[in-house]
């Protein structure tokens, strides 16, 4: 459900039917070659093989379970009154550490976008769940807790998840009661205690975010025109359009920490990749990123050169490096892709 690039969905393809292993669990997914279609199953730590490679998706662990998925023809609701069709669907089910499979494959995991898997993992004991055009949530022994009523569904956070009905969105808890009054346009999944909101409806261009607290009292006005979720106490906020518009860093108060200098605060992923990369703090610190333009023979976008600012708590330029493009960061960032 977020706004920048959903975190929730996954990409057709191998990526997303091969997730990142668990070294709590002591299992590790891995994936047969040179197959018509991606077949994936788990290994222990010594290689052998604990689940056999029979699935298009195998997940990482989430609360000591993984989700594995299938894919198989079914009928697809016709959308907005329209015939239903025969296509693809998606289905996915759930092992425990020891390999075995406790929740069957028979959750739908739905097609997003046309081209993004709504595969889900388990969050604070609970994982939402798709049938007919609903969602609910389930718990780890696959009892449906909370039935299929909503348009749509996040992850629990804080012991709420964002969801809505009616195109309205709101915010449960785990017995299904409304904690955050179904009335806002755009509601983001819980961070820290917070979850962003928009003062109208998603993509809308005269569109700003503030954030609400667990009460669904607003905390931050809906004054910037982009912001990301809070992550070690700090958020980055952006003011402006999507081209010119400029990034820096407030406070669960609202207060600017580092005022809006920076052209970008996260990198986009080349392709149809859902996630964003970076934006957030990890141990106390922020990557950010201005596009430079020192001659005429600067890229079609506008500039020939990329500094990334590595930011404190305090916004202090911690160090800054200047590349040639996008591609000779995601080297440095990912040498194992080369």
């Amino acid at each position: 459900m977020k706004k920048n690039k959903t975190k929730v969905a996954m990409i057709l393809g191998l990526c997303a039917a091969f997730g990142a292993g668990s070294a709590i669990a002591g299992l590790q997914a891995f994936e047969l070659e040179n197959t018509e279609q991606p077949q994936c199953g788990y290994k222990d730590d010594r290689g052998k093989v604990i689940v056999p490679a029979k699935y298009y998706g195998c997940g990482g662990f989430s609360e000591g379970m993984a989700r594995v998925a299938i894919m198989k023809m079914g009928m697809v609701k016709g959308y907005d009154g329209g015939e239903d069709y025969e296509d693809y669907l998606y289905w996915q089910g759930y092992i425990n550490e020891a390999g075995k499979l406790v929740i069957p494959v028979e959750y739908q995991a739905p097609m997003t976008g046309g081209y993004y898997i709504d595969f889900r993992d388990f969050q604070e004991g609970m994982v939402a769940a798709y049938k007919d055009g609903k969602y609910g949530y389930m718990n780890k022994a696959g009892k449906m807790t909370i039935p299929y009523l909503y348009q749509s569904a996040g992850d629990f956070n804080d012991g709420l998840a964002v969801v809505s009905k009616n195109d309205k969105f709101g915010a449960i808890d785990k017995t299904d009661k409304t904690v955050v009054p179904f009335k806002f346009d755009w509601l983001d999944d819980y961070s820290e205690g917070l979850a962003r909101y928009n003062t109208s409806t998603l993509g809308d261009e005269d569109s700003k975010t503030g954030f609400i607290d667990t009460s669904g009292k607003t905390v931050i006005a809906a004054k910037w025109d982009e912001a990301m979720e809070f992550s070690e106490g700090l958020s980055a906020v952006k003011t402006g359009d999507y081209r010119s518009g400029k990034w820096g860093v407030i406070d669960k108060k609202g207060k600017v920490i580092v005022s809006p200098k920076y052209d970008m605060a996260y990198i986009e992923p080349m392709g149809d990749a859902v996630d964003i990369d970076g934006g957030r703090y990890e141990n106390g610190k922020l990557d950010v990123y201005n596009l430079n333009t020192q001659s005429t023979s600067a890229y079609d976008n506008g500039y020939d050169s990329i500094t990334r600012y590595t930011l404190d708590r305090q916004g202090k330029v911690l160090s800054k490096k200047t590349y040639t493009d996008w591609n000779e960061i995601d080297q440095e960032r990912y040498p194992q892709n080369d």
